[in-house]
């Protein structure tokens, strides 16, 4: 973050070194000029290197190779420093435990960098990772139940066998989002790698889910994996328009209320074309006529409703009959009808018997 590089000093303090490594000789204690990108109000009191930055936030300052640098994460975050935007690349912290015990909510970590670092067996209750990265680190049996991730660059994150039970990654993760801007702008290469690099994600998650037995987290994960698929086909091609329906229809079937809604639709649809096309009872038209009341043509909308659900459903009892255009309308329905229950029966029973 670039902003980190600049200093920050409240209204009446005394004067502070500058990130460009000066020194203020008059000074007692230089403290970190860490600015976050939330606002003043997140510093950092913890003593500056030459840099201006103090020891987690300076990016410079490799975490790597440092024995005893999860202890010393774990003795800065309890006497309460600030998390927030520490620079821990390629560190060792197996076993590190940041669960703030007894107290609402977990540590902050938002704009946090973790970059390939070790979090083996990490205890991450809680934690909150917004806008951070945690690319290709290793959270392989650690527990982050409940921790957030929102616009956290996850890629190539390990999660064998971690507790990811109710986290929270938002609507959209940070290459999903970053891809849409790029296609609005034009930038079809770059949206197209940052998609792939969003289905690779959802897959990670689907199969953490799957592993757990957290079957509904996993039918969410599974759902975007496959949208991401379909941003990277091209937009006017056969097999990108066939994955759009499964979608509309039933989630890619995770979404039985889909199906559902879609039969209604469809059910009225179908009787308001009959009420105008008309259908036969015993011989006589029922439909609309600008000759009958309004109570009239009400019942006959109802009874086109009617004959429309006994389409849908291929009950066919014969009481009513398609004439002219309906005999189209009623074998589209009766096709469509046969296909959609089917569906929602494979659909409904999947979600079930998880």
């Amino acid at each position: 973050m670039s902003e980190r590089s600049a200093s920050l000093r409240p209204e009446g303090a005394e004067m502070e070194p500058s990130c460009d490594g000066e020194q203020n000789h008059e000074l007692k204690t230089a403290t970190c000029c860490y600015q976050d990108p939330d606002g003043e109000q997140f510093r950092c009191s913890e003593p500056a290197e030459a840099s201006g930055l103090c020891f987690w936030h300076d990016e410079n300052i490799a975490k790597e190779g440092i024995a005893d640098v999860k202890e010393r994460l774990e003795a800065y975050a309890q006497r309460g420093g600030q998390l927030r935007g520490i620079i821990c690349k390629r560190a060792e912290l197996q076993d590190v435990n940041l669960v703030r015990h007894g107290r609402h909510g977990g540590y902050d970590l938002s704009y946090a960098n973790f970059y390939r670092s070790n979090l083996t067996g990490a205890h991450l209750f809680n934690a909150k990772f917004d806008h951070g990265s945690l690319m290709k680190a290793d959270l392989h049996d650690a527990n982050v139940h409940c921790a957030s991730f929102i616009n956290c660059n996850l890629l190539g994150v390990k999660l064998t066998d971690t507790k990811i039970d109710n986290i929270k990654i938002g609507q959209m993760l940070q290459q999903e989002s970053e891809g849409r801007v790029a296609e609005r702008n034009g930038e079809m290469d770059k949206a197209l790698d940052l998609y792939e690099q969003s289905e690779e994600i959802y897959r990670d998650l689907r199969k953490a889910s799957e592993s757990h037995g957290i079957f509904t987290m996993a039918g969410y994960f599974l759902q975007k994996e496959l949208t991401m698929r379909r941003f990277q086909m091209p937009l006017f091609s056969t097999q990108r328009a066939m994955s759009k329906t499964v979608d509309l229809f039933c989630g890619y079937g995770e979404s039985p209320i889909r199906v559902v809604f879609f039969s209604l639709a469809l059910i009225l649809l179908a009787a308001m074309i009959y009420f105008f096309t008309g259908i036969q009872y015993d011989g006589e038209y029922v439909g609309f006529t600008e000759e009958k009341t309004l109570r009239e043509n009400t019942f006959a909308f109802f009874d086109c409703l009617y004959y429309s659900v006994v389409t849908f459903t291929t009950l066919g009892y014969g009481d009513f009959i398609p004439i002219g255009l309906s005999r189209l309308v009623a074998a589209t329905e009766a096709f469509t009808g046969s296909f959609t229950i089917a569906l929602f029966v494979v659909v409904f029973v999947k979600k079930m018997t998880r």
